[in-house]
């Protein structure tokens, strides 16, 4: 199959490799394979192939992830070089709107952990009826999807917009930037409900197989983002519009996700040849099949909980180091999330190909697919790591221009080429065993790199060396996690979860 095919209808589902005749039960799905030349499915299919249908999903996920990253990576960009005239205008410079970025969004980034559950239950519960040739179950899960992606939304919404200036003060922030950090969180928190809902319908597609109509949504989102929160935070005097500074942040990325939400759910009324068609009858309040696609997606909730309350844990530490090195923790982070984009893809496409592979009953293909998404990741990611050991200031230089926040990032940076190509091998492990449905372990495998290795570590290095030392204690614990998942896949105890 050539890769333009791929790109233009989306990864070719693993279940038409083969003739097969599937039945399907409330949590399991049975197929007998029965191919022309009596081969499995994982025979039929060659490596060459393999690889184009990883890539072929891996790439339009990293496109798609960097454009998400790009409303925190932008809203950093915007900040770090807030104009001299909106500086005279808000009464704070850089370093403060930085600082609040950062902590705004990693307040939402926690908030955000529901909608992390509700869209890995559908795509593995997608990627699954998928794989058996079920599109009227696909269809419903998608639906279903949406349908607690506005209620956690507008749940979250709730709490947010009275909890902002609490949830300030338990990052341990203080002065100008508590307020500014609780304001973007009130604003932003309004769009809830429409991100929600937003990344439900993109993780259906993503579980389809269908990689390039999310990489449109979050083109729009970013675009939008970009552009509003460019003309909101500076101002445009010769329009008449004044800066607004970092509210005017949250505002844009608000109006992106809304946007986003409208396109999504308008891709997903179309019919296509790979992902689920939104319907009346699948947005019909379904409460067993919501059931399924929690019980797939809660345990992965548990586990980013975990990674997050480690972060805040970690922060916490470096909050009181000030607001230069917090900022220049604030834009390592944005250089390492970009970093990460490889592994992110390479994830998905793991999590999509395992889940349909076992939806057509076979596990060995899974192994492949495993090991052909894993070999390019590292690979790529270990690149990054070798910049960022080698030009960190350039790095840096891209999201902030103040000279001293350069100068403290400097080393910090440089550990990034130890943490990439750890998390390259413990991001696809744990996107394969979230395909597989066994979204319990990689719960386990977060609490122990967080709390027993980053968290002590940090506690122990960062009085000692400061900001290198907390950064050191992030490459340890994502080591460590790359170790236990690949002992977790080599063990195949991912054969028998259910979905």
């Amino acid at each position: 199959m050539a890769t333009g095919r791929i790109w233009r209808g989306g990864a070719q589902p693993i279940a038409d490799a083969a003739e097969t005749e599937i039945t399907t039960a409330p949590d399991v799905v049975v197929a007998s394979t029965a191919s022309t030349t009596n081969l499995p499915a994982s025979a039929a299919i060659s490596d060459r192939e393999l690889r184009g249908r990883v890539w072929a999903l891996a790439l339009p996920a990293i496109g798609e992830q960097l454009l998400a990253l790009g409303v925190g990576a932008s809203d950093t960009f915007l900040s770090g070089h807030l104009s001299s005239y909106a500086t005279a205008h808000l009464g704070y410079g850089q370093a403060d709107a930085v600082s609040a970025v950062g902590v705004a969004s990693t307040a939402v980034w926690v908030v955000l952990t529901s909608f992390f559950a509700i869209n890995i239950g559908v795509t593995a519960l997608v990627a699954r009826a998928i794989g058996a040739k079920d599109r009227s179950l696909a269809a419903r899960a998608a639906g279903q999807g949406v349908l607690l992606g506005l209620t956690a939304g507008l749940a979250l919404m709730l709490a947010a917009v009275p909890m902002a200036s609490l949830i300030t003060h338990v990052l341990g922030v203080s002065g100008r930037v508590v307020d500014l950090a609780a304001v973007y969180i009130r604003v932003f928190s309004l769009a809830l409900p429409a991100t929600g809902a937003a990344s439900a319908m993109t993780a259906a597609m993503r579980g389809a197989g269908d990689a390039r109509r999310p990489l449109l949504v979050m083109l729009v989102v970013n675009g939008l983002n970009i552009a509003g929160s460019w003309v909101l935070m500076n101002g445009l005097p010769s329009l008449g519009i004044q800066p607004i500074g970092v509210i005017g942040s949250a505002c844009g990325a608000g109006a992106g996700w809304l946007c986003g939400a409208l396109l999504a759910f308008t891709l997903l009324r179309r019919r296509h040849p790979r992902a689920p068609q939104l319907v009346r009858a699948s947005l019909r309040p379904n409460f067993g099949l919501a059931k399924r696609i929690l019980r797939v997606g809660l345990p992965s909730a548990a586990e980013l909980t975990v990674f997050q309350m480690g972060i805040l844990s970690f922060l916490r530490l470096v909050v009181p180091l000030g607001a230069d090195i917090y900022a220049a923790n604030t834009a390592i982070n944005t250089v390492e999330s970009i970093g990460t984009l490889p592994g992110f893809g390479f994830s998905v496409a793991a999590t999509t190909l395992v889940g349909q592979a076992l939806g057509s009953a076979d596990p060995a293909l899974a192994v492949r697919i495993v090991w052909a998404a894993m070999r390019p990741c590292v690979i790529v990611m270990g690149v990054i790591g070798g910049l960022a050991l080698l030009v960190p200031h350039l790095l840096l230089g891209l999201f902030v221009a103040d000279p001293t926040v350069l100068a403290v990032g400097d080393i910090p940076m440089r550990f990034s080429a130890i943490t990439l190509p750890a998390c390259a091998v413990s991001f696809v492990f744990i996107g394969a065993l979230r395909g597989a449905g066994d979204t319990k372990f990689p719960v386990v495998v977060r609490a122990t790199g967080t709390w027993l290795v980053r968290v002590p570590v940090a506690f122990l290095l960062i009085p000692l060396l400061g900001l290198p030392g907390g950064r050191l204690a992030m490459s340890l614990d994502y080591c460590t996690q790359a170790a236990i998942t690949y002992w977790r896949f080599r063990s195949e105890r991912w054969r028998r979860a259910k979905v």
